[in-house]
């Protein structure tokens, strides 16, 4: 999906999420940005699901992406996150992650806490519930 697609698959996501009279508030939101210049609310989410764009990241930008994930979800709060896999074969794509790499960048030094790690099926990938620390 490239940039220019977003807005139609928030307005999808947003009337089906109304239909199935679900409460969830859609975002976007550039995550290599001070967020703190936004008028996101800081500590003001309880869940962020990340569903296949942390792997599209530069190791430099993961830093910033994390410091934002900081500043957005609440202490306690759960982050969900599907990336691909250093197992993953096929060719192209976007980086292949190593579990050691996420268990690094989500430590408990780090602030955070693996709660779980899934294999969502289909693809070779990670699913990960991550909850961040109470501090």
């Amino acid at each position: 999906m490239n940039f220019l697609q977003v807005p139609k698959a928030i307005e999808v996501a947003r009337e089906k999420a109304e239909k199935a009279n679900v409460n969830i508030q859609f975002e976007v939101v550039d995550f290599l940005k001070d967020l703190s210049t936004t008028n996101l609310k800081r500590h003001s989410y309880d869940t962020i699901l990340d569903a296949a764009v942390f792997h599209f990241f530069s190791n430099d930008d993961r830093q910033i992406y994390l410091k934002n994930l900081e500043y957005l979800i609440k202490p306690g709060g759960l982050y969900i996150l599907v990336c691909f896999s250093e197992k993953e074969i096929r060719k192209g794509g976007p980086r292949r992650i190593k579990l050691s790499d996420l268990h690094e960048l989500f430590s408990s030094q780090n602030g955070w806490k693996t709660e779980s790690i899934e294999d969502p099926g289909g693809v070779q990938a990670h699913l990960l519930f991550i909850r961040r620390n109470n501090t």
